[in-house]
C-alpha cells in the first residue's frame, strides 16, 4: 500500500497593529513596518522548509502584523484566508482606518482577492456571552481564528506565528491572549 502522505499545515497568524498616532508608549511604529515584514517572512520560509506544504495561512487583516502576513503569503504562493471578527465597516472602522490610506487600500484589495469569513455582527458579544469577565469580541475572535485552524489541520499541524513584542496588550483580545 502507497504511504499516506503527511498532513498539511495551516498556518495561523497573530500579530499587533500599526500604531495609531500619537500612541503613548510605542509598540508597532510605521518606521519598523519593513523590518516586520522580513521578521514575517523568515517564519513562513522556515516553515515552507519544515512542512510537507503548506495548505493555507489564516489571518485577519488589520492594518499592521496581518496584512503583512498576507502580503508574504502572496509573494511565496500560499493562499491564505482572512477571518474578520466583524463585518467589514465595522473591522476597518476599528482595525485599519487608524493606520492611514495606504493600509486601507491594502484592506479593500485583500478582501476582494482573498476568502473572507466574518465571525459575527456586531462589535457586541452575544447575550450569553456578555457577563463573561475580561471577555471580548477580539478575544472570541482569537479562539474562533485558532479553532478554525484546529479543526482544519490538527493540533500537531498548526504553526502560530506572531509579531508581539512580549508585552501585555491594551486590552483582551490582542496578540498577547493569542
Amino acid at each position: 500500500a502507497p504511504a499516506l502522505s503527511s498532513p498539511k499545515r495551516v498556518l495561523l497568524f497573530t500579530g499587533h497593529m500599526i500604531d495609531s498616532p500619537g500612541r503613548a508608549e510605542p509598540r508597532f511604529p510605521p518606521y519598523m513596518v519593513e523590518v516586520a515584514k522580513q521578521k514575517i517572512a523568515e517564519a513562513v520560509a522556515a516553515e515552507q522548509k519544515l512542512a510537507s506544504g503548506i495548505a493555507y495561512g489564516i489571518a485577519g487583516a488589520a492594518s499592521g502584523g496581518d496584512i503583512l502576513f498576507h502580503q508574504v503569503c502572496e509573494q511565496l504562493n500560499i493562499p491564505t484566508q482572512i477571518y474578520l471578527a466583524v463585518p467589514r465597516d465595522l473591522y476597518i472602522v476599528a482595525s485599519v482606518v487608524p493606520a492611514g490610506p495606504w493600509w486601507v487600500e491594502e484592506f479593500n484589495r485583500l478582501v476582494q482577492t482573498h476568502p473572507v469569513r466574518v465571525m459575527g455582527e456586531s462589535l457586541e458579544l452575544p447575550r450569553w456571552l456578555q457577563d463573561k469577565p475580561e471577555y471580548n469580541v477580539w478575544q472570541r475572535n482569537n479562539l474562533w481564528n485558532l479553532h478554525n485552524a484546529l479543526a482544519a489541520a490538527g493540533g500537531e499541524n498548526v504553526t502560530l506565528i506572531a509579531l508581539w513584542n512580549g508585552a501585555s496588550g491594551d486590552g483582551p483580545g490582542g496578540t498577547a491572549d493569542m
